[in-house]
């Protein structure tokens, strides 16, 4: 069995007690200590050296997600770790490597142990926070831009919600892919001017205005993706620029409305509507084989500096209460982020 140098402070963890919005947040959640277990063979224990905050960690405490684990739980889907310990059986890991863990869900915390099998090494000289954030928002992205339908040369994909943090990596790996982009926001404060695509701003009081500033930037060239964040009839607007035959996605819930698309687009154009979950499309066995290439496709792009996504403010694992409230602000410009106490020790 290896050892790292542990450092002398408890590790800790965020815990939450309840989901019910009625409970004030600062009720709903503490901070406790950790204790350190012994290692299982094929076990590691990892310290989490940056946690991303993402709208479903949100979600899942106000009981609003697709999976609501048993109270009380460890929040956090993603972030990056470096390997503190590793189990007698393992061999191809070291002390002080700098890993992702790939599906684990309970990530706020200093420390945690998990499975060899779900841990993905990284370049330890690359960004933190860069890393921290690479396993949700990109990976949606690039299933999304990738493994939804063909795009012909030429062809084009339209989004929603282009400022937000899938969004932005959408622009980017369209960018990195030569796919033309429309970037429809709601406010021309929210416009990237020379940035990933045409940018287009829609209030979406009039779904045929949208339409006719698509068919402008287009020329009539077909627009065979819709990327929907939002729903209410904002699918509706995207639904309505879309040529015949296209295929609108549902990937968020940002309006807090259901999905609204006239049977007109569904009957005699042929759109076809569908929602995604990121965790669905991988654990799709029917994906299997292309869910492998994902993460080492994005990685390799970020190695590259090619998928940069902004930060705002990074903060201590106890002060998640600040964090979280930070994180629901309107008009944030960048992510907002925990760091665990290994991560004074790292590079970048």
């Amino acid at each position: 069995m290896n050892h790292f140098l542990y450092e002398s402070r408890v590790p800790r963890t965020v815990e939450v007690l309840s989901s019910s919005p009625q409970v004030p947040l600062s009720e709903r959640i503490r901070i406790r200590p950790v204790v350190r277990a012994p290692l299982a063979p094929k076990e590691v224990r990892i310290g989490m050296l940056a946690m991303n905050i993402l709208p479903a960690d949100l979600l899942q405490m106000n009981h609003q997600y697709g999976h609501q684990p048993s109270l009380p739980y460890v929040p956090g889907h993603e972030g990056v770790a470096v390997v503190l310990e590793t189990g007698s059986e393992i061999t191809d890991l070291r002390t002080g490597e700098r890993v992702l863990p790939i599906g684990v869900f309970g990530v706020w915390s200093d420390e945690l142990v998990v499975q060899r099998r779900s841990l993905v090494s990284v370049p330890s000289s690359a960004n933190v926070l860069q890393q921290a954030m690479l396993t949700a928002n990109p990976a949606t992205a690039w299933v999304l831009l990738q493994h939804q339908v063909h795009i012909p040369p030429g062809h084009w994909v339209i989004q929603n919600a282009a400022n937000s943090a899938v969004g932005q990596c959408i622009r980017q790996l369209a960018s990195h892919l030569g796919i033309n982009l429309i970037n429809v926001v709601r406010r021309p404060q929210a416009v990237v001017p020379h940035d990933g695509g045409h940018w287009v701003v829609d209030e979406g009081k009039a779904p045929d205005l949208l339409q006719e500033e698509v068919r402008r930037i287009t020329r009539g060239e077909p627009v065979v993706l819709g990327l929907d964040a939002i729903g209410g009839i904002a699918s509706e607007a995207l639904a309505n620029s879309l040529s015949p035959q296209g295929r609108l996605v549902l990937y968020g819930l940002l309006s807090g409305k259901p999905c609204t698309v006239s049977a007109h687009h569904l009957i005699f154009r042929s759109i076809d509507v569908q929602g995604f979950w990121l965790a669905n499309w991988f654990n799709s066995p029917k994906n299997k084989q292309q869910a492998k290439t994902v993460y080492p496709a994005l990685m390799k792009i970020a190695e590259q500096h090619l998928l940069q996504m902004s930060v705002e403010k990074v903060y201590e694992l106890s002060e998640v209460l600040e964090a979280i409230a930070h994180s629901a602000l309107p008009g944030r410009q960048g992510k907002v982020l925990l760091k665990g106490m290994h991560s004074q020790s790292q590079p970048g």
